[in-house]
């Protein structure tokens, strides 16, 4: 039964928060499963798998399904992959801390500050392309760069929705066991979206190809 007007509009609200909330707790449940540190990366795939089907207009993706085969069958994988991140952020964190100022170490430093700054842009677009292509690990990598450094008014809305989130949840703590992740894969999902569909549609691409021939998908 299909229900309307205010009535219609509340479950559907209700609905939309209820799978909010169930796929952030699901988030934290298998990182922790995944003792934290081997967790985090396919939790977080798994996370933006099922985010991306509700950005698509899949309502109706099982949820738990769709989380659970992509956490298994990218474990390894998105483990691996999550550890080649880690030790490019720790390489640029670390040349910050030790490098002196002063003299020709100021130029320096601002070589690895840009460097940091591209690699912020890398994370903020590699999971949502990870989810929805299948590419080469290199891949990733490279197009995570070139659509967020070539659209850089979605970049700056995508980050004005995280400073947004972070206030939020700061204000009202409550809200970080049941939406803080999962409304952030949303945002940042979203907006990589609008971006990814721009590069489909200039470089021709079949995107309903695309949307069936990526590797995380729920069978």
């Amino acid at each position: 039964m299909q229900l309307l007007g205010i009535t219609g509009k509340f479950f559907r609200v209700c609905e939309v928060i209820s799978r909010l909330a169930y796929v952030n707790l699901l988030w934290i449940m298998f990182t922790v499963l995944g003792l934290g540190i081997f967790g985090f990366m396919p939790a977080t795939i798994a996370l933006f798998a099922v985010t991306r089907k509700w950005v698509m207009g899949d309502k109706d993706v099982p949820v738990f399904k769709t989380f659970w085969m992509t956490y298994r069958s990218e474990f390894f994988k998105s483990t691996l992959f999550g550890v080649v991140l880690f030790v490019i952020g720790y390489i640029i964190y670390f040349d910050l801390v030790i490098l002196p100022t002063g003299g020709m170490f100021n130029l320096l430093r601002l070589g690895v500050f840009i460097f940091g700054l591209l690699y912020a842009i890398v994370l903020l677009y590699i999971f949502p392309i990870y989810v929805h292509y299948d590419w080469k690990k290199s891949m990733y990598l490279k197009y995570a760069l070139i659509l967020g450094a070539s659209h850089p008014h979605f970049t700056l809305l995508m980050l004005a929705g995280i400073v947004a989130l972070y206030y939020t949840v700061i204000t009202i703590p409550g809200l970080i066991p049941f939406f803080s992740v999962s409304i952030l894969a949303y945002i940042i999902m979203w907006t990589a979206y609008q971006v990814m569909r721009r590069m489909e549609i200039s470089q021709g691409i079949d995107h309903e190809a695309v949307a069936t021939n990526q590797v995380i998908e729920a069978r």
